[in-house]
């Protein structure tokens, strides 16, 4: 489904280049919640960026759907991007536009009829347990109805692939839950392949097959989640790890 060979990104600052990625290889199957995990800075959020070129590569292929997606030009990126949809932490919603109208957005874009726009936002607006709050504002809305909105939007497009870009780290523990068990049910219920990159080991346990560890640009640890919580190969993995399990 999704597989990354030797890729390499650098950053041009001031200072110098950064290698933020450095010759990160990874398999992520279909029907997967991959996680990767890392600290600040470590180098997850250009990985997951990478996926659907919001990122592109310095060096090194990027196969998508059986196609080296790292070959392909703007125009051609396009029609790629809506099987890939997209959730961040702070929501992105426009603050302007209704629950409905926010989720209509992708389907407006396209020009879809306005009658299937209403079937499958009424749709969505069910998964998500939010037919009720339809004609609300976002400034209405707690922060965990945002985010059930941000993902039911990244739905609409019915993308293969759904990327979480620290999805849950603006919110309280039981909203987290509630959001994680959503997205669990889209995986299982819809066969849609989940990336997320988190700190959150919480979240990492909670719905994750199988997880990736990576520490300034490299990938040091690629483990099914019991066998990296039960013995952590590497130091930096047994440091993320152990405030989780002490607490736990």
């Amino acid at each position: 489904m999704i597989r990354l060979q030797k890729v390499n990104k650098f950053f041009l600052k001031k200072k110098g280049a950064v290698h933020a990625l450095k010759d990160v290889s990874l398999n992520i199957h279909k029907g997967q919640i991959f996680g990767i995990i890392g600290y600040s800075g470590s180098g997850k959020s250009t990985l997951i960026r990478t996926i659907n070129l919001l990122e592109r590569p310095t060096s090194g292929d990027i196969f998508v759907f059986e196609k080296n997606i790292s070959m392909l030009s703007e125009r051609e990126l396009v029609p790629f991007r809506r099987k890939i949809g997209m959730i961040f932490q702070h929501f992105n919603l426009l603050s302007s536009k209704t629950v409905f109208e926010n989720i209509a957005f992708p389907l407006r874009l396209t020009n879809t009829p306005k009658e299937v726009i209403a079937e499958k936002v009424n749709n969505l607006l069910d998964l998500i347990d939010l037919s009720e709050k339809k004609d609300e504002y976002p400034a209405a809305l707690s922060g965990g109805q945002k985010q059930r909105v941000a993902i039911a939007r990244a739905l609409a497009s019915d993308p293969e692939i759904l990327l979480c870009d620290e999805a849950t780290s603006a919110l309280d523990p039981q909203t987290t839950k509630s959001i994680l068990s959503l997205l669990k049910r889209i995986n299982q219920q819809l066969g849609i392949t989940i990336v997320i990159i988190t700190h959150q080991m919480e979240v990492v346990r909670a719905i994750c097959h199988e997880v990736a560890v990576i520490s300034k640009g490299e990938i040091i640890e690629v483990k099914g989640v019991d066998d990296l919580f039960n013995q952590p190969s590497s130091p930096i993995t047994a440091e993320l790890l152990n405030p989780f399990l002490t607490v736990d």
